[in-house]
């Protein structure tokens, strides 16, 4: 074999053997996230009991984040429930201060994608703590100000039309 086909097969081998646990690691979830979603799920309202709190890769996440913080809860009629809160680094300082065995209560909702006991918390309440996660467009409160994003985008596009370089200091 030529080196130059010994090259190409070596180079397209490596890029199969990285690009598919990459694409492996995407969640089950949609494409398009929850607040630019037209028809919301309905919010359901449970009350339970803490078992755990478990934070670790998430296979449903569809996010940014892979690592992700989820509440095990135990319904008054015994049923499990997988309740995930969201990105671990933001929602860490409100997961240590739950206790397993405690009563809390979850505004939450469920996708089509996720299984039939997991639920995505909107907000969550523990004695006298609460943490609200998404508004009421189910958007997270960690997704960003879309906003400043769109203006940002639009400004970095004049400035590569116009070939001039601006300060972004504010």
């Amino acid at each position: 074999m030529s080196t130059r086909l010994t090259t190409i097969l070596f180079t397209t081998s490596l890029a199969l053997l990285i690009a598919a646990p990459a694409y492996a690691q995407k969640g089950r979830g949609d494409d398009v996230g929850m607040g630019r979603w037209t028809e919301k799920p309905s919010i359901e309202h449970i009350h339970g009991t803490l078992d755990r709190i478990e934070t670790g890769p998430c296979p449903d996440t569809t996010g940014r984040a892979y690592i992700g913080t989820h509440l095990f809860v135990r319904t008054e009629d015994g049923r499990e429930l997988n309740i995930h809160l969201g990105p671990a680094d933001q929602v860490k300082a409100f997961a240590e201060e739950l206790e397993t065995g405690q009563k809390i209560e979850i505004e939450g909702f469920q996708t089509p994608k996720l299984e039939a006991n997991h639920y995505i918390a909107k907000s969550v309440t523990a004695g006298e703590q609460s943490l609200q996660l998404r508004d009421d467009n189910l958007r997270p409160f960690w997704a960003g100000d879309r906003d400043r994003r769109r203006e940002r985008d639009q400004e970095r596009d004049m400035d590569r039309r116009s070939g001039q370089r601006r300060d972004r200091r504010r």
